[in-house]
């Protein structure tokens, strides 16, 4: 009995198991998508170089300064915190200086005894004059009431003027250690020396009265 023909005759099919081809070899096609608008233009995606390091600020917001820090010039004319005294002794009340030695005298007078006063030191010119409006003012309302103390209280008040004369000549203290003496207001704007004024006048008047007489003779 014969095998009947194949119905394909193109495709002569061998006698035997099937042998399964390989891999089959994929032919390059139309399906191959060519290079489009859509591919990466080269550089487009290139990391940028990183930035130069910057410190981060300090805490409070307050940033640390690019630029090395420079020290502008420094006025020491107007740094009166650090004014050194000259040289010389200081003040022996606050230790400020320049200081002078100066001397104040005072009077007072009583009807039987007087008692002279003076007070001697190494002043500043604030504390000198703190001095001489306290002993001048004090002579004007106790030096007269003694027979000697009407002549010796204008004397003491004569003298205490050259006294200020001094005081003030003295530069304006600077570099105190301490508390100084408190000027205060001056001698004629005091109670005692307006109250003091009153015999200094008279003694003025007795003063000129005796000069005319002796003049005229």
């Amino acid at each position: 009995m014969s095998t009947p023909p194949s119905p394909h005759p193109g495709y002569p099919q061998a006698p035997g198991p099937y042998q399964q081809p390989g891999a089959y070899p994929q032919q390059p096609g139309p399906y191959q998508q060519a290079p489009g608008p859509y591919a990466p233009t080269p550089g487009a995606y290139q990391q940028p170089a990183p930035a130069p390091y910057q410190p981060a600020p300090a805490p409070g917001g307050y940033g640390q300064p690019q630029a090395p820090y420079q020290q502008g010039p420094v006025d020491y004319g107007q740094q009166a915190a650090y004014q050194q005294a000259p040289a010389g002794p200081g003040c022996d009340v606050c230790g400020a200086g320049p200081a002078t030695r100066v001397t104040i005298r005072g009077h007072q007078g009583f009807l039987i005894v007087m008692r002279n006063l003076w007070r001697k030191g190494t002043f500043c010119q604030t504390c000198a004059l703190a001095v001489f409006r306290k002993m001048q003012s004090d002579t004007m309302v106790q030096g007269w009431w003694g027979p000697m103390s009407v002549i010796i209280t204008p004397i003491t008040l004569l003298i205490n003027l050259f006294a200020l004369s001094k005081i003030r000549k003295i530069p304006p203290p600077v570099a105190a250690m301490g508390p100084g003496l408190d000027p205060g207001k001056p001698v004629l704007s005091r109670p005692a020396g307006l109250f003091g004024l009153l015999p200094l006048s008279g003694f003025v008047l007795v003063f000129l009265f005796v000069l005319v007489a002796i003049a005229a003779g």
